[in-house]
């Protein structure tokens, strides 16, 4: 998924090219929080259980598929 598909899919309208190769966390189509790995950025006391935990690929990044 690329940066330009996660803000298609509406999941934020936020310019996200700030935050490539790392996780973000998106509550309301807002990003709240950001952090290197996804077990960091869920550890934070600003980042709700329910926010949705997002890694921003970076430019050159491809699929790969395990």
């Amino acid at each position: 998924m690329t940066v330009q598909e996660i803000q298609q899919d509406r999941l934020t309208t936020e310019d996200l090219s700030p935050y490539e190769g790392t996780w973000v966390a998106v509550r309301d189509g807002k990003v709240v929080a950001s952090a290197l790995d996804a077990r960091e950025l869920r550890d934070r006391p600003d980042v709700h259980e329910d926010d949705l935990l997002v890694l921003v690929p970076t430019r050159g990044a491809g699929t790969f598929l395990l």
